[in-house]
C-alpha cells in the first residue's frame, strides 16, 4: 500500500472572471520510506501540490489517499 497516493488532482481557483487551473489531473503515488523531489519552473503548481498533499488545501477534482485513507472523508 502506498502512503501517498494522488489520482487525476486538479485544483482551480477564481481571480475575478477568471479561473487559474494550478493543477490539471495530476496522479502521483509515494510509497513509504521513498524520498521525492518536487521540481519544475515558477509557476508549474509545486506549492499548490503541496498544500494539497499536507492537507492544507483540499482539490476540486480527483482523489487523495494518504496511508489507504480518502482525505476527503477524514475530520
Amino acid at each position: 500500500m502506498s502512503l501517498i497516493h494522488l489520482q487525476q488532482i486538479s485544483r482551480r481557483y477564481q481571480m475575478g472572471g477568471e479561473t487559474v487551473h494550478a493543477l490539471r489531473d495530476v496522479s502521483l503515488e509515494i510509497q513509504r520510506g521513498e524520498y521525492v523531489a518536487i521540481m519544475g519552473p515558477s509557476g508549474s503548481g509545486k506549492s499548490t501540490l503541496m498544500n494539497l498533499v499536507g492537507c492544507l488545501d483540499t482539490p476540486t477534482g480527483g482523489s487523495y489517499q494518504l496511508n489507504g485513507n480518502h482525505v476527503s472523508e477524514m475530520n
